[in-house]
């Protein structure tokens, strides 16, 4: 097995980055540029004080670039608050396609696509492996040495980490938290 260092996300390219970096690059620029579509539309109806919220999403997008604690719940926050606005407008559209007018179909649909990628970045600030890239901590922090062939996994159910020799993984093999199933698609499954 590599070392610890050298590990990437099960189903991820190898890539020359950390894949955690990489995503919360991408989560970065999704979140400045939903910024820049708020500040947009304030300015339009507000002029001059939609500056306020602007200056407002700078500083949380210059935190979260840097990583700063307190920045982390504010991007979902935002782009979750994007994501309803762009809900609201996405109704509208659908109500006017089932009037018979599909002038906005297009516009439907890359609202509805808008949409699905919003809560896929919420999401992921859920999940505790991107919490612990974001912070900087690792597992590895803590000094464990794993023995040969062993490798850190997370239980497909609880998301336990756990460390499991891959060559040795069966159908029959469980979490010793949740006691679901290590191996998804064994024959209880099908």
């Amino acid at each position: 097995m590599s070392d610890a260092d050298e590990m990437i996300l099960a189903g991820s390219r190898p890539q020359h980055s950390n894949p955690i970096d990489a995503l919360h690059s991408r989560t970065s620029f999704v979140f400045v540029v939903d910024s820049l579509i708020v500040t947009f539309f304030l300015f339009q109806i507000f002029r001059e004080l939609a500056f306020i919220p602007g200056i407002f999403f700078l500083s949380v997008w210059a935190g979260y670039r840097n990583r700063a604690a307190w920045a982390y719940w504010f991007v979902p926050l935002i782009i979750g608050g994007l994501t309803l606005v762009f809900c609201v407008i996405l109704f509208a559209f659908v109500i006017q396609i089932l009037s018979g007018s599909i002038s906005g179909l297009l516009f439907a649909a890359i609202l509805a696509y808008a949409i699905f990628s919003s809560i896929r970045f919420i999401r992921v600030h859920f999940h505790p492996v991107y919490k612990m890239g974001y912070s900087g901590y690792s597992i590895y922090d803590e000094g464990h040495k794993l023995p040969a062939n062993e490798m850190l996994a997370a239980c497909p159910s609880c998301l336990a980490v756990l460390a499991v020799n891959p060559l040795l993984l069966s159908y029959e093999d469980r979490c010793p938290h949740c006691d679901s199933p290590l191996v998804l698609g064994g024959p209880e499954e099908e």
